[in-house]
């Protein structure tokens, strides 16, 4: 009877521990003694390097060539919207055998400073004035989702630094026209308490939605994400997080796809839940991967099939060997 009551007692705190994690918000959970939620304290894999731009900007990266000689090219790597630079781990430890790899934390996210206006123009700058600091010449580009977004946009505005653009499930590629930009717009204020106060579980359901099957690898970012709830800064992540949606909104890019003038590679997932916007323009990744490539006059798209959003993480063999072939075959502009 004793045993009994205790598989009873046992089951009872395991369902509420559960319902818990779909309904307790992540900052009002407590967190286990001897852990450091801060931004700061994450560990990359890589040293951090720190440098301060204009404009208040402190730009959180790391900097990774492990090949022999002059690296073939030199990859700035733009992170989606609320991620960071560990978007990037299962590609820069095989790509950087080749090539300086760049992957940068966006100013409102990871270890950047936080406290900016955000736009898609003050992301493009930074892009220019981080290749400045650094004395770069000329880049590729490599950004996924709100990040494809961003290379696509430094690219007309910097030709002469942007040498290529790799697009990962790339925002900005569908036209929005001023009607629906203004349909958006309040609604995108309504998740903001949604996602500042996201439970556990709520967090988890997030990122799985990026993915067709999400891999193990990726727990690493729903914990970071979770503790992001208990970090000092972790009001002004969620509050670059809106300012980023409504940015790529107001920023378009579409429209201008004919000036693109780098070579290009576009890839998306065929089973991505985010692009197209089905709500309202229904198609597939397939539709707007296709017709993106006819209008830039110099690019070239891959579809991998039982891929989500998350193109990157999901497919690294087969994203890197794509990036490796279109960085051997493309043109030096």
């Amino acid at each position: 009877m004793t045993t009994s009551l205790y598989a009873i007692a046992q089951e009872i705190d395991r369902m509420l521990a559960l319902a818990a994690s779909f309904v307790v918000p992540a900052n009002f959970l407590p967190v286990a003694p001897g852990i450091n939620c801060e931004f700061s304290a994450m560990d990359y894999g890589y040293p951090t390097h720190y440098v301060e731009l204009q404009g208040g900007v402190r730009l959180a990266y790391i900097d990774v060539y492990e090949g022999s000689g002059e690296p073939q090219e030199t990859i700035i790597f733009l992170h989606g919207l609320a991620s960071y630079l560990q978007a990037w781990k299962r590609n820069i430890p095989e790509l950087a055998r080749h090539y300086r790899c760049i992957a940068i934390d966006l100013p409102g996210y990871g270890k950047s400073s936080k406290n900016h206006e955000i736009s898609l123009d003050f992301y493009a700058a930074v892009i220019k004035n981080l290749a400045t600091a650094l004395q770069l010449h000329r880049v590729v580009l490599c950004g996924h989702s709100l990040g494809g977004q961003i290379a696509i946009l430094a690219g007309l505005r910097y030709p002469k630094l942007v040498s290529k653009l790799i697009l990962l499930s790339a925002a900005g590629l569908e036209y929005y026209t001023e009607l629906e930009r203004m349909l958006i717009k309040p609604f995108v204020r309504l998740p903001v308490p949604l996602f500042k106060y996201a439970s556990p579980a709520i967090i988890y359901l997030a990122y799985a939605a990026n993915f067709y099957s999400m891999p193990q690898e990726a727990m690493c970012m729903v914990r970071d994400r979770i503790l992001w709830a208990h970090a000092s800064g972790y009001d002004l992540y969620c509050k670059a997080v809106v300012q980023s949606f409504l940015a790529m909104g107001y920023a378009p890019v579409a429209p201008r796809l004919s000036a693109v003038q780098q070579p290009t590679l576009i890839i998306y997932g065929a089973n991505d839940n985010f692009i197209p916007n089905w709500f309202m323009h229904g198609g597939t990744p397939h539709t707007v991967a296709q017709e993106s490539a006819q209008r830039i006059p110099r690019a070239q798209y891959v579809i991998f099939e039982r891929c989500g959003h998350f193109v990157p993480f999901e497919k690294p063999h087969e994203t890197n060997q794509a990036i490796t072939e279109f960085l051997s075959n493309s043109s030096t502009c």
